[in-house]
């Protein structure tokens, strides 16, 4: 009965750490979106961030793509969403991406010419509103809000 019990703790014991140890780990997730690129990070902490989300398709296969990751690395929920710049190969994909997995925050480089280009414009205006009262600017030198990212 001893070894049972003493078997049992040991497991428990090596379990724990197990589960302790995979929640400290710092998981990358590039995801091929065919043109732009897609990169989700989660922190040790657990937060996520995601950069950029790929083209506006039809059928969201850029949109879906990232949802498979973020179903793989466990996700609920992207808490942050970092566009680089409004081409579509970048952030067309946000709004398809929005329905399939909630998005707390919104972080880019602030307003952009790309409203007047015809073919970045309509991109541009859906994440503006798709972003609305989420949004942050970064400036140079401003940190990521990811707890457990420096």
């Amino acid at each position: 009965m001893n070894r049972i019990l003493v078997g049992l703790l040991l497991g428990c014991v090596l379990g724990c750490a197990a589960l302790h140890a995979q929640s400290g780990n710092l998981n990358i997730y590039w995801i091929d979106v065919e043109g732009g690129a897609a990169t989700l990070i989660v922190a040790p902490s657990g937060q996520s961030l995601l950069v950029d989300t790929g083209n506006p398709t039809p059928d969201n296969r850029d949109a879906q793509r990232i949802y498979q990751a973020t179903q793989q690395a466990g996700l609920k929920k992207i808490d942050y969403l970092l566009i680089t710049h409004f081409h579509g190969d970048h952030v067309g994909g946000a709004p398809a991406l929005a329905k399939m997995i909630p998005i707390e925050h919104f972080l880019d480089h602030g307003d952009s010419i790309e409203a007047q280009d015809p073919r970045s414009g309509p991109a541009w205006e859906a994440y503006k509103t798709l972003a609305a009262g989420k949004r942050t600017t970064m400036h140079p030198g401003d940190k990521l809000p990811v707890a457990g990212l420096e």
